[in-house]
């Protein structure tokens, strides 16, 4: 089996409604769809997921020009050697990552149809039978929290995950309003995504929160202040979670050294794809660190890509966000996946378990 050609497609979806964070308000997805055509007709699919350094759509010419060359004529099945010429094709930013994640999953995605199993089954196999899930609330006033909450526990979701930004007596009153209505059933996660920028603040934030139970607050500071979150960790009662700190497989083993995290927050776009995630989340179990998969949020064919990593990972410690695909008002491909009760049920398809529209595609297509 050959991958005969190999395209990526710059797309924009919108969100279902503007999500605002500390990083800003989006209303739309610009990512990246891959295409990884096979000698045996089948075409695999994967998606450059990236928010950062411009949008996943930004790096389409990157796959074209520089990865397509380079992996028409490989076997998909030789992911390793698809990582070393990738590295040897890229200098490696940050952002080239999330390229060389979309090219992987759709080599996954065609060596998953190839052999008959999804992918999951060439990650490892199945760890666990279902995937808890936390979805996000946005930064917005305390009311509107409540009611997306309420909305989302009605759907039978049981943990979500409140964004901060700089107004911290905004985000602690949101936590408390959901404790307040929900009681003790309902999992409150917190997601600074970096909005402290000292230590001793974050610490501050931290005990403020400490009182309503919440499962873990996540990225509190920049993600090159290591040694700050060490210190924010040793410090406080609620499990820290690393989450913009974290891409690589090497800034995880930085992050487990400076014992700045108690659970790590998995990326597949961040890693530069499903092998090098499910690396971090192999260095996370053999130093006793926690794990939870995180979203950027994806559309359908990234979701399904968490979604494998997520069932197949040694351990994971905390309710994940693998629903990046509900946030979203379209889509380009359909997906397998199943959602009752507020988990994820195991893809079974052979491969990603997707299938793309191609009429929404050239929807969505920027041109």
């Amino acid at each position: 089996m050959r991958v005969t050609r190999l395209e990526a497609v710059p797309v924009s979806v919108p969100l279902r409604e503007p999500f605002t964070s500390a990083l800003g308000t989006q209303t739309t997805s610009d990512y990246g769809i891959v295409l990884a055509e096979a000698d045996d007709g089948s075409l695999g699919v994967g998606e450059i997921s990236l928010i950062w350094h411009g949008d996943g759509a930004a790096l389409c010419d990157t796959v074209n020009t520089l990865l397509a060359p380079a992996v028409v004529g490989m076997n998909p099945f030789e992911v390793t050697r698809f990582q070393a010429v990738a590295a040897d094709v890229l200098a490696f930013g940050r952002h080239s990552l999330a390229a060389v994640a979309g090219v992987e999953t759709a080599l996954l995605d065609l060596a998953g149809q190839a052999a008959g199993q999804p992918v999951h089954s060439l990650l490892g196999g199945l760890a666990r039978d279902r995937v808890p899930l936390s979805m996000s609330l946005p930064v917005a006033p305390v009311p509107q929290v409540l009611a997306r909450a309420a909305e989302l526990a009605g759907q039978g979701f049981r943990t979500v995950k409140v964004k901060g930004a700089g107004d911290h007596d905004l985000l602690v009153a949101a936590v408390a309003a959901l404790r307040a209505e929900h009681g003790p059933g309902l999992g409150i996660r917190v997601d600074l995504n970096m909005a402290c920028r000292l230590a001793k603040d974050a610490v501050t934030l931290v005990r403020r929160l400490e009182p309503y139970g919440v499962l873990s607050v996540e990225q509190p500071l920049p993600a090159a202040d290591l040694d700050g979150m060490a210190e924010v960790r040793a410090a406080s009662a609620v499990p820290i979670m690393a989450d913009e700190s974290v891409w690589s497989p090497d800034d995880a083993w930085r992050a487990i050294r400076a014992r700045a995290a108690d659970v790590i927050n998995i990326y597949v776009p961040e890693a530069g794809g499903l092998t090098a995630a499910r690396r971090i989340a192999d260095l996370c179990a053999v130093a006793g660190v926690g794990v939870a998969v995180g979203s950027m949020p994806e559309l359908g064919a990234g979701t399904a890509a968490a979604a494998h990593l997520a069932f197949s990972v040694p351990r994971l410690d905390q309710p994940s966000d693998v629903a990046g695909h509900l946030y979203h008002a379209g889509d380009v491909v359909t997906t397998e996946l199943v959602i009752e009760d507020g988990f994820l049920l195991p893809p079974t398809s052979p491969g990603l378990g997707v299938r793309l529209d191609r009429d929404r595609l050239e929807a969505c297509r920027i041109r």
